[in-house]
């Protein structure tokens, strides 16, 4: 349906005619930002596509929009090889174009078709409120968050926390803080923000970079935040809805509300968003319904542009992340779970066609088996199965080579539009010290954090290196046979005793790391760090 604006300028309504947003493309969009208050378009055009007149237009069309039919009209130009169109923004209104996708079309009769493929805007940060410097880090160490174990973060030294976001706690009733945003008025619940708020300022009071791992789980009530064809049951977490209006401009609101909150504007500063979890596992982690690994990347890229461009608007310097696991290449034929190479080829592939963007990258390498921390020497059973080896065909990436993944995104085609490697956090590194079916120990778990931490910290390519997690999960040890904390817990999964790993996490980054890493030289069969670490 064509829209009258209320606040903006614009090309008179006119209807547009049905189209399928796809291969009608004979130009290239080379530019899509923000200048002012307009939206600029340049556009490379081959042969020019016959039409009702001379001109060449410019169409957004929201998100949750499936036909250029739906869009609207935002300006024109004269047809040339080299064309810019320009339309305005209308940020702060309900006909705002932030999150459009624009097309450079054609009129066609009473209508008009698309000869372009679509293009986002790529400069969100062009209108943020906040430009608020992130930390300055002399080490990569940091530790999932735990509220119950400030004491242990601080006193590890720690300069990066990560914590995670549930959208929908956002929406469970009560008092609420109101929020007004392009036009409309959101409610967040006040208790949730208030907790998050008192986290995020201890830990940001204290120095550290946080990061912010968002995720949206299947709700009553609250269903219109989850995609469509994710409202399945039984999944760890889904997919964001932005193929419909409410969930749309609702998660946009929420993510532009946080990104400003947590600006350094007493509330304390988020400096890194992650995008849901592990997210090459449609199957269960980020359940957007039956999908190949294109149809998901296709799907996930416009649920991260959304994002992208909510937090970018508000906090111009905040980092936006993707997220993956360790399997590069191997998939098993579980249904709706990708190799994480063919996930970032084909997400990677469609940012650069739409608008190149600044997006990082968070990953798990973890050890093969998740239970076993001796990732230096797997189990035979394992080692049958070759799944590791050190180039890009590799099926499963660990801290024994982790540099398949960081050469692959050092490549000139995954660089962002700076030119630079993206920047990578590994956010959830995790080492067990007790199983009842693999070599596990605390001793072994203390030997993998000091190799593990010394593989990353050589690494240029890795920014962060997040130690999943400082207590023991009571949960975990009695259901998963993971007991990955650097402290034992009781029943409660309260801390009571440090293991031999909680001293190698509070020295292996200063200069006493020698006295307290060296010793477990033996248990990995070297005689020098610099033997094994290349």
């Amino acid at each position: 349906m064509f829209k009258k604006f209320k606040f903006c300028i614009v090309i008179a309504a006119v209807a547009i005619a049905m189209c399928p947003m796809t291969a009608l493309a004979k130009g290239n969009i080379t530019l899509c930002n923000i200048s002012g208050d307009s939206v600029n378009v340049t556009a490379s055009m081959g042969a020019a596509e016959a039409s009702s007149d001379n001109n060449y237009y410019l169409v957004g069309v929201k998100p949750y929009q499936n036909s250029i039919s739906e869009g609207e009209v935002l300006g024109s130009a004269a047809k040339k090889t080299n064309v810019m169109l320009s339309g305005p923004l209308c940020n702060g209104t309900t006909e705002s174009h932030l999150y459009d996708k624009f097309y450079v079309c054609v009129k066609d009769g009473n209508g008009y078709k698309a000869v372009t493929d679509e293009a986002y805007i790529t400069n969100p940060e062009a209108i943020a409120q906040f430009t608020t410097p992130n930390p300055k880090r002399s080490s990569k160490k940091g530790a999932t968050g735990d509220v119950t174990a400030l004491d242990i973060i601080y006193d590890m030294g720690c300069q990066h926390v990560l914590y995670d976001l549930e959208l929908a706690y956002f929406f469970r009733g009560g008092e609420t803080i109101d929020y007004e945003y392009n036009g409309k008025t959101y409610h967040f619940s006040k208790a949730t923000v208030d907790s998050y708020d008192t986290t995020v300022k201890e830990w940001s009071q204290n120095g550290l970079e946080v990061t912010m791992q968002i995720v949206n789980t299947l709700m009553a009530g609250r269903e219109y935040l989850t995609t469509p064809g994710g409202r399945v049951p039984g999944y760890r977490h889904y997919g964001w809805n932005v193929a419909e209006q409410q969930g749309m401009e609702t998660i946009a609101a929420l993510l532009n509300f946080l990104g400003a909150r947590y600006s350094n504007i007493g509330c304390g500063t988020v400096s890194n968003w992650i995008i849901g979890n592990e997210v090459n596992n449609n199957n269960p982690w980020h359940f957007v319904g039956d999908k190949s690994v294109s149809g998901f990347c296709a799907e996930y890229e416009k649920e991260f542009r959304v994002a992208y461009n909510a937090i970018k608007s508000a906090n111009g310097n905040a980092r936006v992340l993707t997220c993956i696991d360790q399997r590069w290449t191997w998939e098993d034929g579980t249904a709706n779970q990708y190799g994480c190479k063919y996930f970032l080829d084909n997400f990677n592939s469609l940012v650069k066609s739409h608008g190149n963007i600044d997006w990082g990258l968070a990953a798990h390498p973890h050890p093969l088996p998740l239970t076993c921390p001796r990732f230096w020497d797997i189990p035979d059973s394992y080692k049958t199965m070759n799944l590791l080896s050190n180039d890009a065909s590799t099926r499963m990436v660990t801290p024994i080579n982790m540099k398949v993944m960081t050469n692959y995104i050092s490549q000139s085609t995954f660089r962002n539009p700076e030119g630079n490697v993206r920047y990578l956090s590994l956010s959830e590194m995790l080492f067990n010290s007790q199983s009842h079916s693999v070599p596990a120990s605390e001793e072994l778990q203390a030997a993998a954090l000091a190799y593990a931490f010394k593989l990353a910290d050589a690494n240029p390519v890795i920014q962060a290196f997040i130690i999943h997690r400082p207590v023991d999960s009571a949960y975990e040890v009695a259901h998963d046979d993971i007991a990955c904390g650097l402290w034992n817990s009781d029943s409660n999964s309260k801390p009571t005793t440090p293991k031999p790993a909680y001293d190698v996490a509070k020295y292996m980054d200063t200069k006493d790391a020698a006295e307290h890493c060296d010793k477990y030289l033996s248990v990995i069969g070297a005689s020098s760090w610099p033997e094994i670490i290349k």
